[in-house]
């Protein structure tokens, strides 16, 4: 079919379900609350579509769940939240390709994933009630991360409440129904397998097909309102009006202010922000259908800030400037492919906020900065992501002296990607699909140091391959990405900290370090995993090797400089290095190279 005649296709179809849903979409009166305590929003344009694109100037509302909120000091006065989902690829066909995209799993499984956002300054309960099927107490219902210990209580048969605590930090969770699970499994074909849910093969992670998260997100303080929300004393403002929005490279303008409305670019157009343009705010309520670039190289501070969202769900997979926007024919489109967000940096020393923001249905990397990469920081809080069917869908890449704080992220590529200076990440939720690993820092050799990751929450993840992967499990260090990189023993990577990681369900393997550079003071504290999944132990090995004889590791043994397993456990077991429970074959699944047994430890 023709990339022209699948576009009229989708917009048939999406007609037909706009029609024959609008009686339901407005069935009954809805009510949002904005006041100092609670802050909801609602889509009067809505549709309850779980199979084909959306119309451009409407928003593709959970057919699976509902949702409202109520402060706990008035628990019967609720308040609706918009219940917004994602679907692999829009619910269109491959747009004028036949190649892999990485969707090809979730769009067979008809996977979903739904999401609600508000905003809070005291405690609150969040009901969540089934659009179809029930529970018969509230033990049907299961709240991750686990570690939160959220208090739950069934209002009714199709109902779970669950109370919110308010925090500065706010929280990210998922709600999930026992009639909602299903176990993806390896089929155990050629090399690595491919995953199914028909039951063939050998099991690797049960989790809800169709995903319901809840993203409680703080007020944002009277000490911060100037940096993140910006008034008349910020700079001159640019309102674009709802509906279609193709002028954005012609503003004069300083900041671009989204208010709360449904926004939509064409799928052959992304924002490049003309000289001068140094802020993008979408207020909550916001919804825009597009993506993002700076043009400006030169501005001290950048910002992406609000609790609206950036949706990517009108391109196509790996949308190629080069080639109109289509999907790229070349091998790589690293330059030329729409990000979410893009930057370039220069000389000078910059800044970013990215705060808030949920990015929906990333068509490739969400966010990317081209340039002198230790003059860009980055200041990142409260951001999501979610959608992310595609390979290549990344998490965010922080530079020199970044920092990241209380977010969420789905992902189907390198989730927390450190490859820079002094970076410190705290308090991470993240859903993990099948390809690449949840920290990298490997793919080349480089010179690295002080780096602190913080409170990492692994929910969920469907990492499968039978075979060896060199870019896969929680903590990676990737070899080469090219054949012309080599290990190089001039660069070292050093004072690396991950602490408290909480790895939920089964899970395909812990750590592989591939060393490209000199390493030292590698510090894994509290890595604690539920459960191996059902492949063969050679699939679940961690790996620790050097790629030359010329990169040295530091030594564990002698001077405490190497890499450090504090309190590793599995299924509650905790390794030791002194004991029998860390080898290839038992509970640690340590598969070491033997050259280098005084550089590590377990204990």
């Amino acid at each position: 079919m023709s990339y022209i005649m699948q576009r009229v296709r989708a917009a048939f179809k999406s007609s037909l379900v706009v029609a024959s849903l609008a009686l339901s979409t407005h069935a009954s009166a809805i009510s949002t609350v904005n006041n100092s305590s609670l802050q909801t929003w609602w889509h009067a344009s809505n549709e309850l579509n779980a199979s084909s694109p959306v119309a451009d100037n409407a928003v593709r509302r959970s057919t699976y769940y509902d949702v409202k909120v109520a402060t706990s000091a008035q628990p019967a006065v609720k308040y609706d939240s918009f219940p917004y989902m994602s679907i692999p690829r829009g619910g269109r066909d491959k747009w004028g390709y036949t190649d892999q995209d990485g969707a090809e799993f979730a769009d067979s499984a008809n996977l979903s994933m739904s999401w609600t956002s508000f905003l809070y300054s005291t405690d609150t309960w969040v009901e969540v009630s089934l659009r179809s099927g029930t529970i018969s107490s509230a033990n049907d219902v299961t709240i991750r991360p686990s570690a939160l210990n959220l208090t739950k209580q069934m209002v009714n048969g199709t109902t779970i409440r669950v109370l919110v605590p308010y925090a500065a930090t706010g929280f990210r969770f998922s709600v999930e129904f026992n009639n909602q699970l299903y176990t993806a499994y390896n089929d155990l074909s050629g090399s690595s397998g491919q995953l199914n849910d028909s039951g063939i093969g050998r099991a690797i992670h049960t989790e809800p097909r169709n995903a319901m998260l809840v993203f409680a997100e703080p007020m944002v303080p009277s000490t911060d309102a100037a940096r993140l929300i910006p008034t008349a004393a910020s700079g001159s403002i640019y309102y674009p009006a709802q509906g279609q929005v193709n002028n954005l490279d012609t503003i004069t303008q300083e900041i671009v202010y989204f208010k709360p409305g449904i926004y939509y670019m064409p799928w052959n157009y992304h924002a490049r922000l003309p000289a001068g343009v140094k802020w993008v705010y979408l207020a909550p309520g916001a919804y825009v259908k597009g993506a993002f670039q700076f043009m400006d190289e030169n501005l001290g501070v950048y910002k992406m800030t609000g609790f609206g969202v950036v949706s990517g769900e009108k391109y196509v997979y790996e949308p190629d400037t080069n080639n109109g926007y289509m999907h790229t024919v070349a091998s790589d489109c690293h330059a030329s492919c729409v990000k979410m967000l893009r930057l370039s940096s220069s000389a000078m020393q910059q800044y970013l906020d990215l705060q808030g923001v949920t990015f929906n249905e990333p068509p490739y990397h969400s966010f990317v900065v081209y340039g002198n990469e230790d003059t860009m920081q980055m200041r990142v809080e409260n951001f999501k992501q979610v959608g992310s069917w595609y390979w290549q869908t990344d998490g965010l890449e922080l530079y020199t002296n970044g920092t990241m704080n209380n977010t969420f992220f789905h992902s189907n590529d390198d989730v927390l990607k450190i490859y820079h200076n002094n970076l410190a990440i705290n308090n991470t939720v993240i859903w993990k699909n099948e390809n690449g690993p949840v920290i990298q820092w490997g793919w080349a050799p480089r010179n690295m140091s002080g780096v602190t990751i913080k409170d990492t929450y692994v929910i969920h993840n469907k990492m499968y391959w039978t075979d060896v992967k060199t870019n896969t499990c929680v903590i990676n260090a990737a070899g080469p990405w090219s054949s012309t990189v080599l290990p190089d023993p001039t660069t070292t990577v050093a004072n690396l900290t991950f602490e408290n990681l909480y790895v939920e369900g089964k899970t395909n393997c812990a750590l592989r370090i591939y060393a490209l550079s000199n390493t030292k003071n590698i510090h894994i504290k509290n890595l604690l995993i539920d459960s191996w999944n059902d492949l063969d132990m050679s699939s679940q090995a961690s790996k620790f090797t050097r790629l030359s004889s010329a990169i040295t590791i530091g030594n564990e043994t002698v001077n405490s400089e190497g890499l450090k397993l504090e309190n590793y456990r599995v299924g509650g077991q905790q390794v030791y290095k002194a004991g029998n429970n860390w080898n290839a074959t038992s509970t640690g699944r340590l598969d070491f190279d033997g050259e280098l047994w005084d550089d590590w430890n377990a204990w």
